[in-house]
């Protein structure tokens, strides 16, 4: 299968073209590459590598693509905050630029990131793909309303497939530790800290980048008919945790180490529990290879073995919320950012 990767370039972006050319498949990728030079590895390279704005996709560059994977975004909830109106621009409109140029294309699939933190404000109920949508950030808001548009474009020759993604966590070669796992054992090697920023009560539900990325391809090769129109939480039932257990797991990985809690923290508005069942009886075959306790051990030993990972990481080298606002201040952001580098 001829596949197209937008955001190949990216944390998730980085195992999807593996998992895919493993898989046998030919894989293009588009990326801006906004994230370039802060690799934390070596990643695969598709076999056509494309630097270029999504909003630059043509229909005439799909030809032959039978499957988009939509990973491009911002991605996440402090760079969602730093201008909602381009969050929405990017994550909404991009989303459906690419979309429509698939459509018109005669693209029979289009797969699209989406995020259970569509739940938002959720507490202790344990949510299935039919929960009501109460976002608190302008990035939940931004995959809600893509979702929406998306199926607009829904036809008998465009099928479209939302993966509501946990929270993810993870090694990666474009490692991030901007996110709750790998954030917290990253003060824990730097600082020898647990350092948590909220009261640590939230429940959240977690799944390995690798593992999302290995969702993609599995739903990529379902018969079409199972997958058209589907939302499907991507996760396993077994990891929703609250943050205070990700802290103790990693407390207990990292000997030596105290958890600590800002006096500044408050309990996080972004809190929900989400049921997988779904996702489980649509790929009966499926099953996650990493579990939080699994993947800890290993990032550890590669934060370990990285010279310099203290110094990168207080650095803000893998929090793609400093990159973008180093790129700001030294005029280098892509176009579509302009608005972002003239805010105060």
């Amino acid at each position: 299968m001829r596949v197209l990767i937008t955001g190949h370039r990216g944390y998730i972006g980085a195992h999807a073209i593996d998992v895919f050319q493993k898989a046998g498949h030919h894989v293009t990728g588009i990326d801006i590459g906004l994230y370039d030079g802060v690799e934390f590895g070596e990643p695969a390279l598709a076999d056509v590598d494309l630097s270029m704005d999504v909003f630059d996709v043509t229909p005439e560059m799909l030809t032959g693509i039978e499957a988009v994977i939509h990973l491009a975004a911002i991605s996440n909830d402090p760079m969602g905050d730093l201008d909602p109106a381009i969050t929405h621009h990017i994550n909404t409109g991009g989303t459906l630029h690419v979309a429509k140029c698939a459509k018109a294309a005669g693209v029979p699939r289009f797969l699209f990131a989406s995020s259970c933190s569509i739940y938002g404000a959720a507490g202790d109920t344990i949510l299935d793909e039919t929960a009501k949508f109460t976002p608190v950030s302008a990035y939940a808001e931004s995959k809600v309303n893509a979702e929406a548009q998306l199926k607009k474009l829904e036809s008998d020759t465009f099928s479209v497939t939302y993966l509501r993604n946990s929270t993810a966590y993870g090694q990666s070669p474009r490692l991030r530790t901007d996110l709750a796992v790998n954030n917290l054992l990253a003060f824990a090697v730097s600082i020898n800290q647990v350092k948590l920023m909220s009261d640590g009560t939230a429940w959240r539900p977690l799944v390995h980048c690798r593992d999302i990325a290995r969702a993609f391809c599995a739903l990529s090769e379902a018969p079409l008919e199972s997958v058209r129109g589907l939302a499907v939480n991507v996760g396993g039932n077994e990891d929703n945790y609250q943050i205070c257990e990700v802290a103790e797991i990693v407390h207990d990985a990292v000997k030596g180490s105290t958890i600590t809690i800002a006096e500044t923290a408050v309990p996080d508005p972004r809190n929900y529990r989400v049921c997988f069942d779904l996702l489980n009886k649509t790929l009966p075959e499926f099953k996650l290879e990493w579990s939080v306790r699994s993947a800890v051990p290993v990032m550890y030993a590669e934060y370990q073995q990285r010279d310099n990972f203290a110094a990168e990481f207080q650095s803000g080298r893998y929090t793609r919320l400093v990159t973008l606002q180093g790129k700001m201040a030294d005029g280098t952001l892509p176009h579509y950012f302009e608005e972002l580098s003239k805010k105060d």
